[in-house]
């Protein structure tokens, strides 16, 4: 067992419901110090929704991969300046859809609290995983790397964006946020990395 596997957050919940168990990048080894997907303008603006209401692991983990598996069924998904972003429930507007933009031919999840192989995967795409951000540390967040208390259960879906080490010394993900600008480092934030923090490396895709 190496270092980073002994100081794992063993409180954090197992999942058995993986796609696919072989990591698209698994034989990439160019992972670089710090990187950033901002800096490629590979990445949308921070958006707004606030949403501190508490969802069950199941239900946010189906959430996040259903996406994926709307854009496959659907053939495709048009740009942001087609189908603005809206803060509010509604149905689907077809005609503003027709235009597809990008597609997605599959996806893949990785194995609970392999981060290394999310380092890779970072490398290549920003990846979606779903973390605990029901602490009070957490939603009050501000700046720095965030290596605050955490619960266990999976209650909020991010997207990794990049990752680097603080002038600390303290290896990082960084994360986009939900939850506007006003949050955190401008939509965004920096968590601990190597230690499945907020169980972070627990339901990635």
């Amino acid at each position: 067992m190496n270092s980073l596997q002994l100081t794992l957050d063993t409180r954090c919940r197992t999942f058995h419901d993986f796609k696919i168990n072989i990591i698209l990048y698994e034989n990439f080894s160019n992972v670089l110090t710090n990187f950033d997907w901002r800096d490629q303008d590979e990445v949308t603006p921070i958006k707004n929704k606030v949403n501190v209401v508490k969802t069950k692991v199941g239900q946010l983990a189906d959430k996040m991969t259903a996406a994926f598996e709307y854009i496959i069924k659907n053939h495709g998904i048009t740009t942001e300046e087609r189908y603005t972003y809206q803060e509010m429930q509604g149905t689907c507007d077809t005609g503003k859809q027709k235009n597809k933009a990008a597609t997605i031919i599959n996806y893949e999840t990785f194995p609970a609290t392999d981060e290394e192989a999310m380092l890779q995967a970072v490398t290549n795409q920003p990846v979606s995983v779903a973390i605990d951000g029901s602490g009070l540390a957490f939603q009050f967040f501000q700046g720095g790397v965030f290596n605050g208390d955490c619960g266990n259960s999976l209650t909020h879906a991010v997207t990794i964006v990049g990752y680097g080490t603080s002038e600390e010394g303290l290896n990082y993900w960084l994360v986009k946020n939900l939850w506007g600008e006003a949050w955190g480092e401008k939509g965004y934030f920096r968590i601990e990395r190597g230690v499945n923090k907020c169980c972070i490396a627990m339901k990635a895709s």
